[in-house]
């Protein structure tokens, strides 16, 4: 086995211990990343969901290896996080990009346009009001708040309500912007029920802008999170396609249905050995133990001989690592998981 390279916080900064680790980095665990199985999964879920057009959520995995097999595959993107567009434009292929962080000013609309980004999710009047101006080819998608009750535990307020939805469609017509859809935000581990709610809530508002204004919405965005619990239940994977195809009928609406996936494609693809213990982790997880200054090792493939090398994550000189895409740390740690 070669030898494995050690995270750094290329700021200099202390890097506190990982929850469950010891404070000596040589007590952390080796943390382990299957890029291959989750390039796998990724395209397993595409074809359970042919109606779909499925980004992978950066912040999940953001191993280049993983990158380009899924840009290879002709793959779509959710960039959460600024530091993503930096870990993108490594890619081989120029990959599709939905962008859903928060738009501050033109200048965050411009960086993110001349790294490749075309379509936005804006929450706000104020967002709204950053894109004036931009070229033709943006197109916004407006998160509209969920249909279910806003004390729900999973409710962020995020998001314009129905009658402001009217309101937004004239404002960007004003600003000379189209506005192409509407991007939801189904309960955390969504059931089929939760999406079909959800889906026809926001079917109804679509109505009701092209009866205001005219304007017709050809993309529907079924949040992050996708399948949600059906993810792990091929029963309900079935269901909810049906569901779907059924509803938005997008071979005779020609509607796009996007969507972004982050747990469906990496369950199973993360873990950590202690010792002579290895278990599943999750990217939060994984992300504090490498934080933390843990080693990290990626699984290949061999397609000729069927043998499963070992290699270090960072290549000579670290040109391509990445950072950690949290958009909750304060300070940006390198890192390959989300």
């Amino acid at each position: 086995m070669p030898a494995v390279t050690r995270t750094a916080d290329p700021t200099g900064a202390p890097v506190a211990p990982a929850a469950g680790t010891a404070g000596d980095s040589g007590d952390l665990p080796l943390v382990v990343i299957d890029v291959e199985r989750a390039a796998e999964r990724y395209l397993d879920l595409r074809a359970a969901f042919p109606w779909v057009d499925v980004h992978y959520d950066v912040s999940a995995l953001s191993h280049p290896a993983l990158l380009d097999a899924i840009a290879a595959a002709q793959g779509a993107f959710e960039v959460a996080q600024p530091a993503a567009l930096d870990t993108l434009m490594l890619c081989e292929a120029r990959p599709r990009l939905l962008h859903t962080a928060p738009i501050t000013s033109p200048r965050d609309v411009g960086a993110a346009y001349r790294a490749g980004v075309r379509r936005f999710v804006v929450d706000d009047a104020a967002e709204l009001a950053a894109f004036a101006g931009v070229p033709d080819d943006v197109r916004l998608l407006l998160r509209l708040r969920p249909c279910a009750d806003s004390s729900s535990a999973h409710r962020t307020g995020r998001g314009f309500r129905p009658d402001e939805i009217v309101r937004a469609v004239r404002a960007a017509a004003g600003q000379g912007v189209c506005v192409d859809g509407l991007s939801l935000q189904p309960p955390a581990h969504s059931s089929p029920a939760d999406y079909v709610a959800e889906i026809v809530y926001a079917a109804a508002v679509t109505a009701d802008v092209r009866v205001a204004t005219g304007t017709r919405f050809d993309v529907l965005d079924l949040g992050d999170g996708f399948p949600g619990r059906a993810a792990s239940r091929p029963v309900e994977q079935a269901e909810l396609a049906r569901a779907i195809r059924a509803i938005v009928a997008p071979a005779t609406s020609h509607v796009t249905i996007i969507a972004s996936a982050s747990r469906a494609v990496t369950a199973g693809c993360l873990s950590v050995v202690t010792g002579g213990d290895e278990r599943d982790a999750d990217p939060a997880s994984a992300s504090a133990c490498i934080d933390a200054g843990a080693d990290v090792l990626v699984l290949a493939h061999d397609p000729r001989s069927g043998i499963l090398g070992r290699f270090s994550f960072f290549r000579g000189g670290a040109e391509r690592g990445h950072r950690v895409l949290r958009p909750r740390r304060s300070r940006t740690t390198w890192s390959p998981a989300g």
